[in-house]
């Protein structure tokens, strides 16, 4: 194709942007097709490979490098042009020079995917008829820029409706005005903050010099009384009067930006203030002020507490990553605080001879003999000749018997550790969270990240880590060296030892964790261990009731963790989310980036990365309804959220009934049920400022806006009811106890979802039942079954009434045998799940269990088949032998033969398992054979199957980069895993993005676990749907995803969540966006909670929650 374009006499590579952004700018009245160019650059074909099949991997690899290569040249091309330059925009100006085409073509990569006629987008578009652009950088639109407009529009729509008073103007002019708003973007910058900080730093450090050339003018004036005036240059007042002002603003700043501002009015600087400041200012109302005697000397303390915030203030903000030395940082505290006690003690030793006395010293006999004192040398020559010398020298010598051991201890302390990584907590470390287990710098960091993450971190929080081995020297280097190296500490010992707990203070702490260690050779025996370790915590600390969190390897040590306060278990999320995948594909990267806390980047070369980049930062909350949505309909209060505030409620987490434990989550619990003032909602949002204007809105307003939308939509359908909907969707098929043979077909399945069919002699009968047993209940991980172990069954009349308790699933009339379930091909399969596995068959039972589940339909089974080197053996086989449509396959997952033989060819779903539990105490690498299988299924698949796709596990997030290395990727690019295409495509579930970043979200937000079982489909309390208060089905409200229904293209996501919501009883929770050429993604992406003017597409996928009595 490239050849053909040269014999044409076209260019053989053009800029792609330019090409999909030509009339992009004033063109946004049209539809998004139309602003697309007729004629693409050669690599066309390649984006129709992918718009039909939605594929998990591009076309050829000469198109897929030609592509690559091309993106690339891009953005290296634009990295050279925003480097700086040698020229002002002045001279730009005057000179009338004009950027090149390059530079001043920057496509615009949000605005033409959003509905041009949304307020906020018409709002967003820049101005072209301005000065602005002369005098600042051209700006990209982000779609957080959208979304501010979006909230700021809705504020204004709601003030309004407030009766005018000129308090409300000003307020509302403040809080909107753009340039207001631009002017508190400067001001309250990190950079600003950092810049203010260092210029009270520099003027109080002159005030300081100021006071000593004016003890080198000292001289009397004939005024009275003479111990409050004495001679001071006029310029030397003028330059005092400067600094007094300067001081008064920073303080009067830090009193109305404070949370507390009496607490500020109160305190030591205050004081400070009132003593130094002020008097230069009422100097200059009093006849002589500028001889007013000021002891402005005093401002050294202030500057000590300056110093103190500019070491740490890059570092608080989260600005810099330059390396810290708590060693360093200590003694520079010690030394400054000794250069201000000596300083103190010279200007007042020197003025009170000089006032009291009739002695002037000079400066350097001043600090001679605060130092001789200070030594306690004491040699005589020069002593205090007045009763106000002496007690200036009896408080100096206290004050520094008071300040002075405690900081060379401290010092001391820390020099301490860092040879030997012991020592204990101080009194000065509470608040801290006590972690107990075995750790890595990469653990660490991503432990850190979420514990002292900017959006939830708590004042003056600390992180004591305490290890039964010596820290390594990484670790070191990371307490010293580290942003957070300053609130860190990593101690040594057993928990088992009483004296270990009293000096790591574990009484005192705010939170406990013990954690398993993942890298433990028998992680059996290592959940053994940290139930050890939990006990002996609990028993020391249970009169102090400190909440206790444990980390597991396996759910069913569970079991001995009554005591705790939250179990987490790894496992348990991996397996479940690897199923809900299978089910709807990018599942697994929409829920772990709920976990996750981030702000928007807003750095991106491709249009698919802005979109991915604004759904990624959205988490989870819990809160109590506000007033005004107590009495809405659940249905209601979902819809306008989400219009006033783009914020989905998706769930009510009710409390539990007595005699129970744990509260129940209920999803998407119907249109029927009436949110009550003792429930509590369940909000995804971008960040916390959402769910506080919740609480701003009134009660009046609220019902207001759910009674016009009510009139409004009654009106419409009025007009639309006569008219036939020829934009359904076909009703699924009640579920029900059927059978399968050979073919597994049944007859309630449509023809279009014909299950796979394999030429395999067994007949399956298979229905959906309970469980056979608790043992397999347990393993599906619910906490509520775990705590009534032990429990007698209930009779009736020397009956056993059936143990409802026990979870539904699809499950065989009889057990399998082994041998009836082994295959020697999979020819005459088509659609099925190959799992590929690696050295033996591990305990998969989540995994198949949430691919049984009740609540899919018989057309929906899909037939599992498990590739390993080796067959189950008897334990791992008798958990799963109930399951139907699961077969085994002897083979090596890396032996291309081995692969066609299991049909990866003709399979849905490819799901290539890591091998954690599998490894050697040699190994160094799980992820290898995995990233290995993928490379070899890379070569397989050239074109996969229509909606195929491949899942991988890993262990490690780092190695990711290593599945890019032989499809020819820029590795150096992919930078941040969250931004890798496999990631965002929900192609790759990491281990240690869901293991670490748990223990801070159930800290901060002790539901979270619960909420994220819920939404991976594991069973919840049974309890839930005998409350006779909800009428709520548990097993009918579950995630899963669709194709877009053809009324909803080219229509805002706003009009789609509206509908489904209240016509259909469906919560839309995101998309997942196929691949594209006009976003430049090559595999599809997940993007949660869209802006309400995005333009939806035919081959977009919905992902939302279910309901019981939904008419789709």
């Amino acid at each position: 194709m490239l050849l053909r374009n040269k014999a044409n006499g076209e260019p053989a590579e053009e800029d792609e942007e330019n090409l999909l952004c030509i009339k992009s700018t004033h063109t946004y009245g049209t539809t998004l097709d139309t602003q697309l160019p007729k004629k693409l650059p050669s690599a066309s074909a390649r984006s129709s490979i992918k718009e039909d099949n939605c594929s998990s991997r591009g076309n050829s690899d000469v198109d897929d490098a030609t592509d690559i290569a091309k993106r690339r040249k891009r953005r290296l091309q634009k990295r050279h042009h925003s480097r700086p330059r040698l020229v002002t925009q002045f001279s730009n100006i005057v000179l009338g020079s004009h950027k090149s085409d390059e530079t001043n073509d920057v496509p615009d990569l949000v605005l033409p995917l959003l509905d041009p006629k949304a307020p906020e987008v018409i709002e967003s578009v820049p101005a072209q008829l301005t000065l602005e652009p002369w005098f600042t950088r051209r700006s990209k639109v982000h779609l957080s820029t959208v979304r501010s407009n979006y909230k700021s529009s809705r504020k204004h729509t709601r003030e309004e409706d407030k009766i005018f008073s000129v308090k409300s103007a000003l307020a509302f002019f403040f809080t909107n005005n753009p340039y207001i708003l631009g002017a508190k973007k400067i001001l309250f910058g990190n950079k600003s903050i950092v810049l203010f900080v260092n210029l009270d730093l520099l003027v109080d450090l002159l005030f300081c010099l100021a006071y000593l050339v004016e003890m080198k003018q000292e001289a009397d004036v004939d005024l009275y009384p003479p111990w409050l005036y004495k001679w001071r240059s006029y310029d030397l007042w003028l330059f005092c009067q400067f600094l007094s002002i300067w001081n008064t603003g920073s303080f009067l700043m830090r009193v109305f930006m404070n949370v507390y501002p009496l607490s500020v009015l109160l305190s030591f600087r205050s004081f400070i203030e009132l003593m130094t400041t002020v008097p230069f200012l009422i100097s200059n109302f009093i006849e002589h002020g500028e001889y007013l005697y000021v002891p402005y000397f005093l401002r050294s303390w202030v500057l000590l507490l300056r110093v103190k915030s500019a070491m740490k203030i890059e570092i608080n903000l989260q600005i810099t990553d330059k390396p810290v030395d708590p060693l360093k940082t200590k003694l520079i505290q010690l030394i400054v605080t000794i250069a201000a006690l000596l300083y103190n003690g010279m200007s007042a030793f020197q003025y009170c001879e000089v006032t009291f006395g009739e002695t002037n010293y000079t400066i350097l006999e001043s600090l001679y003999v605060v130092m001789v004192t200070l030594s306690t040398v004491g040699y005589g020559d020069i002593t205090p000749h007045t009763d106000a010398s002496r007690i200036v020298m009896m408080l100096l010598i206290v004050i520094s018997l008071a300040v002075l051991p405690s900081l060379l201890a401290d010092s001391l302390s820390t020099l301490r550790k860092r040879q030997d990584g012991g020592g204990y907590v101080s009194k000065g470390a509470v608040p801290f969270i006590l972690i107990v287990g075995t750790f890595t710098p990469e653990q660490v960091s991503d432990i850190l990240d979420g514990f002292l993450n900017a959006e939830h971190t708590q004042s003056h929080l600390n992180v004591v880590f305490l290890d039964t081995n010596r820290p390594t020297e990484e670790l070191k280097l990371m307490e010293r060296n580290s942003m957070w190296g300053h609130r860190i500490q990593f101690l040594y010992g057993s928990v088992l030892n009483e004296k270990t707990l009293q000096r790591v203070r574990a009484r005192y702490a705010k939170a406990i964790i013990t954690m398993s260690d993942n890298n433990a050779p028998e992680p059996a025996k290592e959940d053994e261990r940290n139930t050890v370790r939990l006990w002996s915590l609990y028993c020391y600390t249970t009169t102090h009731n400190v909440p206790i969190y444990t980390y597991n390897l396996y759910p069913s040590t569970a079991i001995y963790q009554k005591v705790a306060t939250e179990i987490i278990c790894l496992r348990e999320f991996k397996q479940y989310l690897l199923a809900m995948n299978c089910q709807c594909r990018g599942a697994s990267t929409l829920l772990t980036n709920l976990l996750h806390q981030r702000e928007p980047i807003d750095r991106y070369d491709e249009p698919w990365q802005a979109q991915y980049d604004d759904g990624s930062c959205n988490e989870i909350y819990v809160a109590s309804p506000e007033e005004c949505l107590v009495g809405l309909s659940f249905k209601d209060a979902a819809w306008f959220l989400y219009s006033e505030f783009q914020v989905i409620l998706f769930a009510i987490k009710i409390d539990s009934e007595e005699g129970s434990e744990h509260d129940h989550i209920m999803l998407n619990p119907g249109n029927d049920y009436v949110i009550r003032a003792q429930d509590f909602c369940v909000y995804m949002a971008e960040s916390p400022r959402e769910i506080n204007d919740i609480k701003k809105i009134s009660t009046v307003y609220a019902w207001q806006s759910v009674r016009a939308m009510q009139n409004k939509r009654s009106i419409f359908s009025q007009h639309s009811r006569h008219k036939p909907n020829q934009n359904t969707i076909r009703p699924s098929s009640s579920t029900g106890t059927f059978s399968s043979h050979n073919s597994h077909t049944s007859t309630n399945v449509h023809p279009l979802d014909q299950p796979s069919t394999i030429s395999h002699p067994i007949e399956q009968e298979y229905g959906v039942a309970r469980l056979p047993s608790s043992k397999h209940a347990l393993m599906t991980g619910n906490r509520a079954l775990i705590s009534r172990m032990g429990a007698s069954p209930v009779a009736l009349e020397n009956q056993l009434i059936e143990d409802k308790s026990l979870p539904l699933c699809y499950l065989l009339n009889e057990p399998s045998v082994l041998e009836d379930l082994v295959l020697d091909t999979t020819d005459g399969m088509d659609g099925h799940i190959l799992v590929c596995l690696h050295r033996r068959v591990i305990n998969i039972f989540k995994f198949i269990y949430n691919l049984r589940s009740p609540h899919m339909k018989p057309y929906e089974l899909q037939d599992i088949v498990l590739l390993c080197a080796t067959l189950p053996n008897k334990r791992t086989f008798e958990l799963i032998n109930r399951f139907p449509r699961v077969f085994f396959m002897v083979g090596n997952c890396r032996n291309p033969d081995d692969l066609l033989r299991a049909g990866v060819k003709r399979a849905k779903q490819v799901v290539v398992m890591s091998e954690k539990e599998n490894l050697d105490q040699q190994e160094k690498n799980s992820d290898s054979p995995a990233v290995m299988t993928s490379h070899i299924m890379d070569l397989l698949l050239h074109e996969p199957c229509k909606d195929s796709y491949r899942i991988v596990n890993l262990v490690e997030k780092s190695n990711i980069r290593f599945m890019h290395l032989l499809q020819g990727k820029d590795v150096a690019e992919e930078i941040d895993v969250f931004y890798t295409p496999a990631y965002a495509a929900g192609d790759v579930v990491v281990d240690s993005l869901l293991s670490n970043v748990l223990l801070s979200q159930t800290y901060y937000k002790p539901d979270i676990v619960s909420i994220i079982k819920t939404l991976c489909g594991m069973p919840g309390s049974p309890c839930v749907a005998t409350l006779s208060s909800v009428n709520y089905a548990s097993e009918n409200h579950h995630l899963k995803s669709m194709p877009m229904p053809p009324r909803f293209v080219n229509t805002t996501f706003a009009f789609l969540f509206e509908t489904m919501v209240l016509d259909h009883g469906l919560l839309p929770m995101g998309l997942l966006r196929a691949p594209s050429e006009s976003m430049g993604n090559e595999l599809p992406f997940v993007y949660a909670n869209p802006v309400p003017s995005l333009v939806l597409k035919d081959t977009d996928c919905i992902y939302f929650i279910t309901s019981s009595k939904s008419s789709f």
